[in-house]
């Protein structure tokens, strides 16, 4: 939360980058075969964005280096998959391979998020449509395709899917079910563009303007990620002072 939200927006990509060194210097020291371990590699996994980064996660994923005591099965394949996808290194066709190799309920939801994680603008908007506009998608996997479409390392590729966001709020809400709205009014709420060149603040604040007879449910939930917005911006200026 600190690096994707609270840090300066214009020292987060350092500062990300030096974390994912870190965490990527403990797995290796890691005692081998532990559970600290397998949850320091996963962290990195998560976290790594530069060339370097990839380029070692490429490595223990294709089987190229080996860590001591560390077992690729099958649920951390997938997440080193996933965040070599996002890092742009892999695509469809692994993703593909991996899940016919893993054909079970647990290998679609992977899938789902990993497809979503793809970092194109039209990989982004499907995962979006699908998310919000097929009610034939089951909870799990529209829940697994917003964290996936949320996994970028470039958050301009978020920007263009505010508007479709907001204009969907209320259609959402009378149209779907209780769970599956919240998901999406929370899910999708464009956090993670505070402090960019998109005013989430003001965005959310016309919205609510706009919408005052809106389900008082769905405006608090509107409203409490507003909280957070505005919470992350005063984090970020006191970050800059």
């Amino acid at each position: 939360t600190t690096l994707s939200l609270y840090a300066a927006p214009r020292d987060r990509d350092a500062l990300a980058a030096d974390a994912a060194d870190r965490l990527q210097e403990l797995a290796l020291g890691a005692a081998a075969g532990s559970d600290l371990q397998l949850q320091l590699v996963k962290a990195f996994a998560a976290h790594a964005t530069t060339a370097g980064q990839l380029d070692l996660l490429g490595r223990i994923w294709n089987g190229a280096a080996v860590l001591d005591g560390l077992t690729i099965d099958t649920d951390l394949r997938w997440e080193l998959l996933t965040a070599l996808v996002a890092g742009a290194r892999v695509g469809e066709a692994e993703i593909d391979a991996h899940l016919a190799m893993d054909a079970t309920a647990t290998g679609e939801r992977a899938a789902a998020a990993a497809r979503a994680a793809v970092p194109t603008p039209q990989a982004k908007l499907a995962a979006f449509h699908a998310a919000v506009d097929d009610v034939t998608l089951a909870n799990a996997l529209q829940s697994s395709t917003i964290s996936g479409l949320l996994r970028v390392h470039d958050r301009s590729l978020l920007a263009p899917l505010v508007g479709p966001y907001f204009d969907a709020l209320e259609r959402v809400w009378a149209e779907r079910t209780n769970e599956t709205a919240q998901t999406i009014a929370v899910g999708l709420f464009p956090m993670q563009l505070t402090g960019t060149d998109v005013d989430v603040l003001a965005i959310t604040d016309a919205w609510l303007a706009a919408h005052q007879d809106a389900p008082p449910a769905l405006r608090r939930l509107v409203a409490e990620s507003r909280d957070g917005v505005r919470r992350a911006l005063a984090a970020q200026e006191r970050d800059l002072g």
